[in-house]
């Protein structure tokens, strides 16, 4: 129950912010329209809930991950923030930096499994790829 509250404010403020973006120009610094936004499919969804949003949302009680990664924020990222989104999450999914050390030694289910890390770079792949217009 106690991560359900954060996910729906997450559902919420994605919806809320694409009820309310405008149509953006040619200019790549404004947000990109709704089909070319980074969508999260419902098990990256899940794996975000789950193992991020405590830490990076907000609200965190950890400025550092607060400040670093927000992921309500992503639906809003225009091109050029996207494809350092993706670049970023690349390193930190295939080098296993996320989450860290001292917060998987206090609770070790945090850490991604083997199939969550696979159907992470699964999803960042795809997300590359639009980007690249492939």
């Amino acid at each position: 129950m106690k991560g359900v509250i954060p996910f729906f404010a997450l559902i919420v403020t994605i919806a809320l912010t694409s009820a309310f973006v405008a149509k953006p120009s040619v200019d790549e610094t404004m947000p990109l329209a709704q089909d070319t936004k980074i969508e999260l499919p419902d098990n990256i969804k899940e794996i975000v809930e789950a193992k991020c949003m405590n830490c990076h949302k907000p609200d965190a009680r950890n400025e550092k991950a607060r400040e670093k990664m927000q992921w309500v924020k992503v639906p809003d990222m225009n091109k050029e923030e996207q494809e350092h989104f993706v670049a970023e999450m690349f390193e930190i999914i295939e080098e296993g930096k996320m989450p860290p050390s001292r917060m998987v030694e206090r609770f070790p289910e945090m850490k991604l499994s083997e199939d969550e890390s696979k159907a992470f770079m699964a999803w960042l792949e795809k997300e590359e790829k639009r980007l690249k217009g492939e």
